[in-house]
């Protein structure tokens, strides 16, 4: 609520200053005073319910609220716009004409996303990580812990089930706590804030009964069944007291295809001009560190399978590819992948772990032959062995970053990398790429699996 009032408030201020602008008249006293309004977008934002969906969220993010708060900002002018026109003509109280409300929608689109982001920077620092118990001990339960281990303002303390699975090895900082019966004193013991319930099985009416007995205060989250088939676009329907959810289908019609390439270019654009001064620095620092080209270009499987040469900022010694016979992979499937490889120079590896050996890609963009958002790009090798279902990657473009580079990286084994580029390709939406793009920066900073 804060960052809302304080967003609403820098909106309403810059919103009355670009319409003076517009009309010439300069009266600051008369913008600041518009501040007297901010309450009323907290009010409508909150009817939205937009502070309830963010306490019973698991993780964090101002994303998923984005429509929400662009409706709120819109019917909040509204109201401001009607509201100001008789204060002004009662009380002489400051007026907002419909300029300015348009353009204080604009403002505050940006700047209460940011003021939200940067609250829960301040939160998360200054308070403890919040514990989360996992209800399940298999395959799907494991998926989860692995997420969330990603997340830094979240810590597992375990997992609960009548029947744990021993196949799969969970890590010694989620450990097997015991059963649904002792849930309620498991949860006091450790001082649980959230439950996911991540495919026990363990008889559901028992389970569902163990976590209706569980104090408000602790929010529960399910992991629902079919999961591969589910994204952001899914709805909740009820069905007369059944919550139903649908699939969404792809939609690669005409129109998403020109959005997106329309996306593509304009980010790539941008970022070339915004990053220009940051891409000199680099190359000098290239040149300096060792011998060599600037740029190191490889051939690459795009849409179609067809072969493309990527682009990116050199990072490892001329004689790398003479090396590799002498490193063994770290990572499963056909990826070849070693998180202290001696290869990879001293600027090399400080391009990596920020991930800024790879703004070079932004020319493949420019050129068609990858897109901002899409599955990884593999070597020509490496797609060879990829058939069957998770062919359909290939269906798009690849992308610069992708549902992998958002959820783990280079530590993600490889059947699930290949999950997840299918899943983003039979699954795509416009609103779905937005959302990897929100949450790749906040990611790329924490170097997850970035080596």
């Amino acid at each position: 609520m804060a960052a809302d009032a304080a967003g609403a408030a820098l909106s309403l201020v810059l919103g009355q200053i670009a319409d003076q602008e517009l009309r010439s008249v300069h009266n600051l006293a008369a913008a600041f005073a518009s501040v007297c309004y901010a309450p009323v977008f907290v009010l409508v934002l909150g009817v939205y319910g937009l502070y309830h969906r963010a306490q019973r969220r698991l993780v964090s993010s101002s994303f998923p609220d984005i429509g929400r708060i662009v409706h709120g900002m819109a019917v909040g002018s509204l109201i401001t716009l009607f509201a100001s026109g008789g204060l002004h003509r009662w009380l002489q109280g400051p007026s907002v004409d419909r300029t300015a409300a348009a353009l204080t929608v604009v403002a505050g689109v940006i700047a209460i996303p940011i003021f939200r982001r940067a609250v829960s920077v301040i939160v998360n620092a200054s308070s403890s990580d919040s514990n989360v118990l996992v209800v399940g001990s298999g395959q799907v339960a494991d998926m989860v812990i692995s997420r969330l281990a990603h997340v830094d303002e979240l810590h597992v303390v375990g997992c609960v089930d009548d029947s744990p699975d021993d196949r799969y090895q969970r890590p010694e900082s989620s450990p097997w706590l015991g059963t649904l019966s002792n849930l309620a004193a498991i949860v006091d013991r450790f001082n649980v804030d959230h439950v996911v319930v991540a495919f026990s099985a363990s008889n559901e009416a028992g389970m569902a009964a163990h976590l209706r007995d569980l104090p408000d205060r602790v929010r529960i989250s399910v992991v629902p069944r079919m999961f591969d088939l589910l994204t952001i676009r899914s709805n909740v329907d009820d069905l007369r007291g059944l919550p139903v959810i649908d699939v969404a289908p792809a939609a690669l019609g005409f129109v998403d295809r020109f959005v997106k390439r329309a996306i593509d270019l304009i980010g790539a654009g941008a970022g070339l001009i915004v990053l220009s001064p940051v891409l000199i620095a680099i190359a000098v620092a290239i040149k300096l560190s060792s011998p060599g080209p600037v740029l190191f270009s490889q051939t690459r499987a795009g849409r179609g399978g067809k072969p493309f040469r990527i682009h990116k900022f050199r990072t490892m010694y001329l004689d790398a590819e003479q090396r590799k016979a002498e490193l063994a992979s770290e990572v499963d499937g056909p990826l070849f992948k070693v998180r202290e490889d001696p290869r990879v120079t001293s600027v090399g590896r400080l391009l990596r772990k920020s991930s800024l050996d790879e703004i070079p890609q932004l020319l493949n963009v420019i050129a068609g032959e990858m897109s901002l958002v899409g599955p990884r790009p593999f070597v020509m090798n490496e797609s060879g062995q990829i058939e069957g279902w998770a062919a359909r990657r290939f269906d798009v473009r690849p992308g610069m970053t992708g549902l992998w580079q958002t959820s783990g990286r280079n530590d993600l084994p490889f059947e699930e990398l290949r999950r997840l580029d299918y899943l983003y390709v039979a699954s795509w939406s416009l609103w779905w790429d937005l959302s990897i793009l929100w949450h790749t920066p906040s990611r790329v900073l924490r170097h997850d699996g970035a080596y």
